[in-house]
């Protein structure tokens, strides 16, 4: 079993914690930086059978007894890199859900050589994994496309019903906005899904090219009344000869649904019909790659490269 500091007490690391220990994996250190948590033990703050008390930061944890740090805390790379470094200065492996972190280097490439460089000294490995980026519109359609000669183009659509989500996805999309608050908040780089483009990237990587022409958008949905219920967004771009395309919409009048269509040879299309359920995966996907992490090269990986036999088999 593996021994995890988690960092991140939110929504979804709360039941990322709960797993973990479902999966009799050892949790020594607890990270959040909410004022209402630190000092709090687990136990008093979840119900969970944990006397450890929250941290504040990563510096106040002993790194020492871990295998892995768990980083369930924010999309953007460069608000997580300093303690990226910490954990892996200390010879730990990384697993988080930093969506920029699926291929770093769209968002840092100068970092992302560091990082790996670090990685690889210590022994280290690090990866992004999660439902999206990281599983429905990068790992599936990079397996499916591989069962077909010369793709043409692959092409992912998902539908997501934010009505039946978490607030902090609808405040993300932009629900019950006006249409000028929307567009200021985009112009902020506050609003729309982050991992797009870090999902294309994957699936060219899987194809063994580098993504060429990257176009993308992102456009509010509006309600009869003008008032914003939901996004658009899109990325696209070649890899060699294959078109590569990703459309996700999010709204409270979405259906929630996933389709990966390959055209090649054969000719490929699988739909998951409810759709993939973005935050139990997303727990399922951080812990079973706790699991797979430890059998995997030193270095900053992506989701392609995490081996599927877990290094913590539940009955070794």
């Amino acid at each position: 079993m593996a021994r995890v500091v988690l960092c991140g007490m939110g929504a979804i690391g709360t039941e990322i914690l709960r797993y973990l220990l479902d999966r009799s994996h050892s949790v020594v250190g607890v990270v959040d930086s909410d004022q209402a948590k630190v000092g709090r033990t687990v136990a008093e703050l979840t119900g969970l059978p944990l006397g450890l008390r929250v941290s504040q930061s990563l510096d106040e944890v002993s790194l020492a007894d871990a295998d892995v740090v768990v980083f369930s805390t924010r999309s953007r790379l460069a608000d997580v890199a300093a303690d990226f470094e910490r954990a892996v200065a200390a010879g730990v492996d990384v697993v988080t859900t930093s969506e920029e972190m699926a291929f770093p280097e769209f968002a840092g490439t100068e970092f992302s050589a560091s990082l790996d460089s670090l990685a690889r000294s210590k022994g280290s490995t690090v990866v992004g994994v999660g439902v999206n980026p990281g599983f429905v519109m990068d790992w599936v359609p990079s397996v499916v496309a591989s069962a077909s000669k010369s793709p043409q183009s692959i092409h992912v659509v998902r539908s997501v019903d934010v009505g039946r989500r978490r607030r902090q996805l609808q405040a993300k999309t932009g629900v019950g906005l006006a249409k000028a608050k929307f567009d200021k908040e985009l112009s902020e780089g506050l609003l729309g899904h982050v991992g797009l483009a870090e999902s294309a990237h994957l699936i060219a990587l899987s194809l063994g090219y580098r993504l060429e022409g990257l176009k993308q958008g992102v456009f509010p949905i509006l309600g009869g009344e003008g008032y914003v219920m939901g996004v658009r967004q899109f990325a696209e771009g070649t890899a060699g000869s294959c078109r590569v395309r990703l459309d996700l919409e999010m709204s409270t009048t979405s259906a929630d649904f996933d389709v990966i269509e390959v055209k090649g040879d054969p000719d490929i299309k699988v739909r998951f019909e409810k759709g993939v359920f973005g935050d139990s995966a997303t727990v399922a996907l951080v812990v079973h790659a706790v699991e797979r992490v430890g059998g995997a090269r030193p270095g900053v990986l992506t989701v392609l490269d995490l081996p599927l036999a877990a290094k913590h088999p539940l009955n070794p």
